[in-house]
Order: C-alpha cells, then sequence, then structure tokens
C-alpha cells in the first residue's frame, strides 16, 4: 500500500485530504504540528509528502530544504499547498510542484499520482 504523509494544522483539510487519498488506497499520516513533521517523515518513509506552506504560523520551506539534505528523505516527491502563489519559492526548496489552494481533489491525486509514477 502507498504512504503518504500530509502536513496540515487545519483539522478540516486534514480529514478532508485523509478521506479523499484513503478512497485512493493510500495509508494515511497526518503532521498538525511544525515538530513532527520532519520526525513523522522519517519514521513513515512516505511515498509521497502534501505539504502546506505554513503550519503553525511557521513556513515549511527550511523542511523542504531539510528533507533534500537526507538521503533517506531527498527522492520523496513533495507537493506543496497554500491559498496564496508561493510556487517559485517551493520549487526553488525542493519541492516537486505546487499547487494552489482552494484545488480540486482529482488535480491534487492525479499530481499525486503522475510524481509516483515518474519516480
Amino acid at each position: 500500500m502507498r504512504k503518504i504523509v500530509i502536513v496540515d494544522d487545519d483539522p478540516l483539510m486534514s480529514r478532508l485530504m485523509r478521506t479523499i487519498f484513503e478512497l485512493e488506497s493510500f495509508e494515511v499520516v497526518i503532521a498538525q504540528r511544525y515538530q513532527e513533521i520532519l520526525p513523522i517523515i522519517r519514521q513513515v518513509q512516505p511515498d509521497a509528502v502534501l505539504m502546506d506552506v505554513r503550519v503553525q504560523g511557521k513556513e515549511t520551506l527550511d523542511v523542504v530544504r531539510q528533507m533534500r539534505q537526507e538521503p533517506e528523505l531527498t527522492n520523496i516527491p513533495v507537493v506543496m499547498t497554500s491559498g496564496m502563489d508561493y510556487r517559485k519559492q517551493c520549487l526553488e526548496a525542493g519541492a516537486n510542484c505546487f499547487l494552489m489552494k482552494p484545488f480540486i481533489p482529482d488535480e491534487m491525486i492525479r499530481t499525486v499520482g503522475t510524481l509516483l509514477e515518474n519516480r
């Protein structure tokens, strides 16, 4: 079973994403607190990460940069999301792609699926 870590501090958004990905046969792990993001990713070793740009008022771009420095995390696809256009900053930090909120669930599933196929 494919695994995805969803990083979002909005409980409603986290539940929605969990449901969508579980319907697509993913095992879903949620990280809602900034300090737990990297430990959860290291422990789960997911097939992909869907990460909001801001969690608990902190930018998560440094988390992506850190992932790209760690050999066991460097190849995990990361999709960043935000209600503001952070595409350039996310890609420069090492994210594979960026989705602007609100996004269509099918677009998100298709984006993650494409990243996994190309892995």
